[in-house]
């Protein structure tokens, strides 16, 4: 299977860049040089509070504190100067903070279910299509739209109190610059942005009772939109004045570093679910077939994108591998490649449907339920794809990335089902897309007054 080139941070300006990659169980990062060379990469586990059954949040200090770790790690790695940092992030989730900058309340997590089935009264009247005609994506009891409902209604005087409402993105640039700025992609899965005008939506803040004054100014992704203060460079080890510059969406990130930015390719991301990118020309047709859509190239004339997923199935597959396929074993990815090669294709018949929970399977033979696993995640993505082809999408090529990617033995199986030719993306995906726009933003204005 290919690997997938690597890609030049392209700008003259001497110095390495440092890519940020929040996600939703790892924040991850990593430093390249100016040619994409890699000269470091580190992580650490996101950490959660579960206060209430459905509920998951974020204490707002503790993850400064663990990004700001993150950049003194990556720039400690090796000597030289880093002349612009960028972040991407599953984001998704709801900061509020007083004029100051101090967070009020913890951050609620994309993960939280406390309106689960019930989208608060603020939203009546919304539907999930009329959501995503609009803002690109369509939820109405997760996510930001469903967060300030509910503390609008449970929450009202820090609700409030709040100078400004935002996500964790937002909040860390405030951090590292001073300054309050959203890229267009990350606004996306806000849920307030007109995605077309590339504004604040009048209507739904008005539903919320918001102001614009409130929220964070809007910026493509790649753009120079302030510099480190020298409190924040005392925090990360930056040098005061380096860059910094807007990401995005993770998932557009990791496609920018797959190289992945024409109609026809996508990216396929496995991990807790499968997803797959496409960038496409025509809005429309994204929101028509019920894709999330994310900005991707638009600003620049080029396309957008749609996203599709196979939900939950990282988990399941974990399970199999934990209790079936290599139980007690050291090192269990491993075996479970192993076994998946003795196994022939079909796995001697047995289908294995990774959308319900995992189940003893007696009689069974380990290596064919390795197989089977495999190809039954393979499958559904075949699935949902040809569903796709069916509305006018067309595919010829794919980039791999997450661990899957690393198997010898998943790609083949991913190709096999989908008919598509597969090539392996680099490692760190997320966070080398975001350190390459750190280096588009090396080109501009350093103190990042132009805006979208």
């Amino acid at each position: 299977m290919k690997q997938a080139a690597r890609q030049p941070v392209a700008s003259a300006e001497p110095g390495d860049r440092i890519g940020l990659d929040l996600g939703t169980t790892v924040l991850k990062g990593v430093r390249l040089r100016a040619d994409g060379s890699l000269v470091a990469a580190a992580e650490c586990p996101a950490i959660y509070s579960r206060p209430h059954d459905g509920w998951v949040e974020t204490d707002p200090e503790a993850h400064w504190q663990a990004v700001a770790g993150l950049i003194r790690q990556l720039v400690g790695a090796a000597p030289g100067g880093v002349a612009a940092v960028a972040a991407s992030g599953a984001s998704g989730n709801t900061l509020l903070a007083d004029a100051d900058g101090r967070p009020l309340r913890p951050i609620i997590n994309w993960m939280d279910r406390r309106c689960a089935g019930q989208p608060p009264p603020a939203l009546a009247g919304l539907t999930p299509e009329a959501v995503r005609s609009v803002a690109g994506w369509p939820c109405l009891d997760i996510f930001p739209l469903a967060h300030l409902g509910w503390l609008l209604e449970h929450e009202p005087g820090t609700y409030g109190r709040a100078e400004h409402v935002g996500m964790n993105t937002d909040w860390l640039l405030f951090r590292l610059t001073g300054r309050w700025v959203m890229d267009t992609s990350t606004a996306t899965t806000f849920h307030l942005q007109d995605q077309v005008a590339r504004r604040w939506h009048t209507p739904y803040l008005e539903r919320l009772k918001l102001s614009s004054s409130q929220l964070a100014s809007l910026h493509a992704p790649g753009r120079t939109v302030g510099i480190v203060t020298e409190e924040a460079a005392a925090a990360t080890g930056l040098s005061r004045g380096t860059r910094v510059v807007t990401g995005c969406f993770d998932h557009p990130a990791a496609a920018r570093a797959a190289s992945v930015r024409e109609p026809g390719s996508l990216m396929l991301s496995c991990g807790t679910s499968w997803v797959a990118f496409l960038p496409w020309p025509d809005r429309q047709a994204i929101i028509d077939a019920g894709l999330l859509c994310d900005p991707f190239l638009s600003d620049a004339g080029g396309p957008w994108a749609g996203m599709l997923s196979v939900p939950a199935i990282g988990p399941v597959i974990d399970d199999y591998v934990r209790h079936v396929i290599a139980p007690g074993a050291v090192a269990p990815l491993r075996v479970f490649d192993e076994l998946a090669a003795q196994a022939p294709t079909g796995a001697n018949g047995l289908q294995i449907d990774l959308r319900a929970p995992w189940r003893p399977l007696p009689g069974a033979r380990r290596a064919d339920v390795a197989r089977a696993v495999m190809e039954g995640a393979a499958r559904l993505l075949a699935g949902r794809l040809r569903a796709l082809e069916s509305r006018g999408f067309r595919f010829r090529q794919a980039v791999v990335v997450g661990g899957p990617g690393r198997s010898p033995v998943w790609p083949s199986i991913i190709a096999a089902e989908t008919g598509l030719e597969l090539t392996v993306g680099p490692l760190h995906a997320g966070a080398r897309g975001a350190a390459l726009l750190a280096g588009e933003g090396c080109a501009e204005p350093s103190q990042g007054e132009t805006s979208i």
